[in-house]
Order: C-alpha cells, then sequence, then structure tokens
C-alpha cells in the first residue's frame, strides 16, 4: 500500500515539471509590448512630447519586444521611420492651419528645423524597409510558435502598411518642411529688425521720424532752404534711418476650402436641368468605380474586384473590374458568370480576362467564343484555346482559326498554337513569317518567343540576321521568353551581330534578366560533349562550331590531349548545353569540352547599383560595356 502511494506521488511530481517547464518554455518565447513615445525617435524631440505636435498624444501606440534580435531591430527602425514621418506630417498641417487664421507659427518652425535634416535618409530607405518587413512576415512561422506567430505577424503587417501609407505622402511633407524653415529664415530676420528698433530710446525715435518726414515732404525746399541757412549756416547733412516692422494682420476667416468649392458646384448644379444633372451624377459615379477597381488592382484583391463585376450598376465599371482579374490571374467563376448573365458591353472584356488566365476548366466558354459574332471575342477564345494545351482546342486553331478572313483572328491563333510547343508547328510559323501583313509577322515573332523551344528561337536569330527592321522586336520578344535557350539565344545574336543597335539592346537584355556568368562558344566543327574529362570518355551529345554553352566548373587539374599535329596541355570545362540528340527526354545535357576548343564570354555586373554590367572576351580580352558598346575599356588578360 505505501508502495502504491509513493509511486502515485512520484506520477504527480513528473506531472507538475512537465506543466512547469511549458509554462516557462512559452514565458521565454513570449513577446512582450511597451508604450512607444515621442523620445524613443530622437531624445531632442522630448520638448515636443505630450503637445499638439505629438502624432501620440491621443493616440498611443504599444511596440512588440520578440526577444528577437533580428525582429526587434527592424521593428524600431519602422516604427522610428514611421513616427518621424507622421511628427514632421503633424507639424506641417498644424502650421499650415495657424497660417490661415495669422497666428505665429514659431513653434512648428523650430519644429521642423529639429526634423528636417532627418527626412531624406529615412525617405530613401523606406523601399529597403519595406521588403526587410515582406521577408520577415515570411519567415515568423519558421521563428516563432504558437501564438507569437500572429502577434508579430500583425505587428510587421501593420507596419508594411502603415509605411506604404505614408510613403506616398513623404515628398509632399518634405516640401512642406522646406517652405516652413525658408519662412522660418524670413522671420528670423525680420525679428531682428524689430528688436533693433526697440532697443532705440523714445528721443531717438522722434527724431528718426522728423528726418524722415523732412526727406520726405516735397514742401521743404528752395526758399525755404535759404532761411534755413541764414539760421543755421553750419547745417550737418543728417543720414536718413528707415524703420521696417511687421504688421500683425488677423485674417477673417469666413469658410473653409472645401465648404467653398462644394458651394460653387452646388450653384452650378442649381442651373442645370435634371437630364445634365443626370449625366454629371452618372459620370462621377463612372470615376469613382475606376478609381476604385484601379486600388482593389494594385493590391491584387481580387474578392473586391468580383464584387464589382457582379453588383456595379455600371457596365463601363464592370468591365473594367473583369480586365483587372485578367491582369492579376484571378476571378475564373465570376468571369464566367459574366460572360453568362451580363451584356454586350462587359462580355468581351470578360472573354479577354479568361484568355488571360488560360485555365482549362474554361475550355466550354472558348469554344462557345469561337463562334461568337464579335472578332475580338473570337480571337481572344482562339488564344485562350492554346493556353489551355488541349488537343481540340489545338485542332480548332489549325482548322479554322488560322484560316480567318481577319488579321487580329490570325494572329490569335498563332499565340495560341505557341502555347503547346510541338516542334511541327515550327514550319507553320516559317510560313506564316512570309507573310504582307506587318500585324501578322509581329504574331509570329511574339509566338515563336512563346514556343520557346531550340528551334524556334533560331528562326527568331535568323529574322534579326535577315530583317533588320524586325531584328529589335524579335529581340525583345526573345527577353520575355525567362529560358536558359533564351538566354543562350541572345548571346549567340550578339556575337554573330555587327550592329550596334542589336548589341546595346542585347546588353540591356542580359542585364535585366540578370545573365551573370560565364558562357563558352564552341570553336570547332564535330566534336562531342563528353560525359566525363577525358576524350575516350562517352559521348551524350553532339556539337559544332558558334553552338553556346554556360560553364559550370572546370577540372582543377590540367590533361594533355592532341589536337591535330599537336599536343595541348590545358584543363576541361564543364558545360550544360541543349541537346541536339533526336527524341532526347531532357531540354539540356551536362558534359565536359578540352578548353583550348572553347571561347569564353563572361558576362558580369559591374557597381553596387547594378545598373552596369561587362560584356568579356577572356580568351581574346575584348571587353565592351552593356550600355554603351562604342566605349574603349582597358582590356584584361586571361584569368
Amino acid at each position: 500500500m505505501e508502495a502504491g502511494y509513493h509511486n502515485f506521488r512520484k506520477g504527480q511530481d513528473i506531472i507538475l515539471l512537465t506543466g512547469l517547464s511549458l509554462i516557462l518554455s512559452l514565458f521565454v518565447n513570449c513577446t512582450t509590448s511597451k508604450p512607444y513615445q515621442l523620445t524613443d525617435v530622437a531624445p531632442k524631440l522630448r520638448a515636443y512630447q505630450g503637445t499638439d505636435l505629438d502624432p501620440y498624444k491621443n493616440n498611443p501606440i504599444l511596440i512588440t519586444e520578440t526577444k528577437n534580435r533580428k525582429y526587434d531591430e527592424l521593428i524600431k527602425e519602422a516604427h522610428m521611420a514611421l513616427s518621424t514621418l507622421e511628427f514632421a506630417e503633424a507639424v506641417a498641417i498644424r502650421a499650415d492651419s495657424k497660417k490661415t487664421v495669422g497666428e505665429p507659427v514659431q513653434k512648428e518652425m523650430e519644429a521642423a528645423a529639429a526634423v528636417e535634416d532627418d527626412l531624406p535618409k529615412i525617405v530613401a530607405s523606406l523601399p529597403e524597409t519595406q521588403v526587410k518587413l515582406t521577408e520577415l512576415i515570411k519567415d515568423v512561422p519558421n521563428d516563432f510558435d504558437g501564438p507569437m506567430i500572429g502577434r508579430v505577424t500583425r505587428e510587421l503587417g501593420e507596419l508594411s502598411s502603415s509605411l506604404n501609407s505614408i510613403s506616398s505622402r513623404a515628398p509632399a511633407i518634405q516640401s512642406s518642411l522646406r517652405n516652413l524653415r525658408a519662412d522660418a529664415n524670413n522671420y528670423a530676420d525680420s525679428q531682428l529688425i524689430n528688436k533693433n528698433d526697440e532697443t532705440l530710446s523714445d528721443s531717438e525715435k522722434n527724431k528718426k521720424d522728423e528726418s524722415t518726414v523732412l526727406d520726405s515732404d516735397p514742401n521743404i525746399n528752395g526758399d525755404n532752404d535759404k532761411k534755413i541757412d541764414t539760421v543755421q549756416p553750419a547745417k550737418k547733412e543728417k543720414k536718413t534711418e528707415i524703420s521696417i516692422k511687421r504688421v500683425n494682420r488677423k485674417t477673417k476667416v469666413t469658410g473653409k476650402a472645401n465648404e467653398m468649392i462644394d458651394s460653387e458646384i452646388r450653384k452650378q448644379e442649381d442651373n442645370l436641368s435634371d437630364e445634365e444633372k443626370k449625366d454629371l451624377e452618372y459620370t462621377e459615379q463612372i470615376k469613382k468605380g475606376l478609381v476604385q477597381v484601379f486600388q482593389q488592382e494594385y493590391f491584387r484583391n481580387h474578392r473586391s474586384l468580383e464584387k464589382i463585376l457582379t453588383t456595379h450598376p455600371i457596365p463601363r465599371v464592370r468591365a473594367a473590374a473583369a480586365l483587372a482579374l485578367g491582369r492579376i490571374r484571378a476571378g475564373r467563376v465570376a468571369l464566367q458568370s459574366a460572360i453568362d448573365k451580363d451584356g454586350y458591353q462587359v462580355r468581351p472584356s470578360a472573354y479577354k480576362a479568361l484568355s488571360e488566365i488560360g485555365d482549362k476548366r474554361s475550355l466550354s466558354y472558348f469554344i462557345a467564343g469561337t463562334k461568337a459574332e464579335d472578332p475580338e471575342v473570337i480571337a481572344v477564345s482562339y488564344e485562350g484555346l492554346g493556353k489551355t494545351k488541349d488537343p481540340a482546342g489545338r485542332e480548332m486553331i489549325l482548322s479554322t482559326g488560322l484560316n480567318s478572313e481577319y488579321v487580329i483572328i490570325v494572329c490569335s491563333s498563332l499565340r495560341g498554337l505557341a502555347y503547346n510547343h510541338v516542334p511541327a508547328d515550327i514550319e507553320i510559323y516559317e510560313r506564316f513569317l512570309k507573310s504582307e501583313e506587318p500585324e501578322i509577322k509581329e504574331a509570329v515573332i511574339e509566338s515563336l518567343a512563346i514556343h520557346g523551344t531550340r528551334d524556334s528561337l533560331r528562326v527568331l536569330e535568323r529574322v534579326v540576321k535577315e530583317e533588320p527592321t524586325l531584328s529589335l522586336l524579335a529581340i525583345e520578344k526573345i527577353e520575355k521568353n525567362p529560358s536558359l535557350s533564351a538566354t543562350l539565344a541572345l548571346i549567340r545574336i550578339n556575337e554573330n551581330s555587327q550592329d550596334e543597335r542589336v548589341a546595346k539592346r542585347i546588353g540591356e537584355a542580359l542585364l535585366r534578366r540578370k545573365a551573370f556568368g560565364r558562357y563558352a562558344i564552341i570553336l570547332i566543327e564535330d566534336d562531342f560533349l563528353r560525359q566525363e574529362p577525358n576524350e575516350r570518355s562517352k559521348p551524350v551529345s553532339y556539337i559544332k562550331a558558334k553552338e553556346i554553352g554556360f560553364v559550370l566548373g572546370e577540372t582543377k587539374k590540367e590533361f594533355a590531349v592532341r589536337i591535330g599535329e599537336d599536343i595541348l596541355t590545358d584543363k576541361y570545362i564543364q558545360l550544360k548545353m541543349e541537346s541536339t540528340l533526336p527524341g532526347a527526354r531532357e531540354s539540356f545535357v551536362s558534359g565536359w569540352v578540352f578548353y583550348p576548343k572553347l571561347d569564353i564570354i563572361e558576362v558580369k555586373k559591374l557597381g553596387s547599383d547594378g545598373k552596369e554590367g561587362k560584356y568579356s572576351n577572356i580568351k581574346k580580352g575584348k571587353h565592351s560595356n552593356l550600355f554603351n558598346p562604342e566605349a574603349d575599356t582597358k582590356s584584361n588578360p586571361r584569368d
């Protein structure tokens, strides 16, 4: 019995210790909060804490402490930037209101002087701070547990939203404070003049006033001067002194600007007829609706856009909401419902948005759209059919879309066909490339870039070479393709072209793509990419002259290889190249090539801002700035 009691007590102690450890761990990891005051921004703002200029006087806030240095430092930095801008905005607003009623703004001028020097640095750092906040929000679930995830996420989210809101007003705040500082300098000069004037005694003031009157009266001249000379033959010249004083002016406040504007609008509306009033009201409703659409699209709020699409009374606004949903690739169900239930003004926009999304579940709507009466609806329907990558849709494009009498339908069909990435379609594009219609040629170039295969990019390279008027357009479309094949195509074009415009545009494209690294140009005909750094190793792909590959690495040791009658000693380079084997499963293969068979091109970033780059030939020592191919630069020896 006693043994059982001891075991029972022992079990209770274990449960108690476990609970205490859990509570202690929660306490250690728990976030804390403390009040945030104006003095936390800068000690020099202590004089304004608790005053009307303090943004936290009536709205105190709590700053979250996470016990994690990375988070606490960023939260402190964000609060400091936000508080400084809010304080500066309060100063500017307070000064403007006082100026309106003629009250002195000396205190606001001093406050502006206290923060104006800090504003440029804070405003410049706002984008970087917002990016850091976004990145940390993603890391919160990895660094915290339980309720702390919600607290820290809410704190970072509120800070990001507040900084995003005030960053748009930051330039206006800076400008207001600069104007206030300028007024402060003028005010100080006038105060100094008034102060010097007040130090004069009463007799000196009277003398100064008399001299001013004598100098200004035109009657005290001529004969009177002679009489004065007989009494005072030894007249001394007196210097004229001018007193400048600021006259305190009190402006009568007769109303607010908004009220005056509203009253003027009401007066104008009173003179309008009922029909004109309805037109004016309808126009204002359209403006407000479009602004709301643009705002929700900016924040990618698809639910609000769907609500506007289904409930707004004006068709033009509903159509704008449909197009916005297409641009953010969302709202498929709402768009399909609009096609079923809405009118002719909204349905084309809904079809275009569905085509932008290209969901396979919209296949039936695209098939129905190809039979519509509006050519624009038919065109976007064929493009949407291609994006679904459905075999039935491809057959409809080949049989009816490409044979249409409307150029707009043919162009959209060509783009839709490209999303299927079928190698056999290259022949179709080459045939349409001979068309005399400029719109069809441009559509073919765009379609080849969408197709994105090795053969389609080779066709675009031929366009750059053979049709100079379309060369820049072809490069622009290749740049939009994010694949490595597109990067290799751009470098291949640059190596084969002598056009300076082409070289500059390709340099800009490589820099925007951040295609930094080393690339190899094959110098010999009829060779192989080897599985291992050995000339007797298994071939993995056939290579020929002027092919481009991405350099993955090189061997640490050198090898002796016989090339013709010479025996050369050098390293092997590992390349990633497009596969040339028919029916290969992978688009790219990796293998080794002896260094003397290659020419190495290096693309690298220059400067800390990343806005300049250099395109270098390592063997030949030729270098050029990506944005200025004509600039002469010093050649570097081979690494």
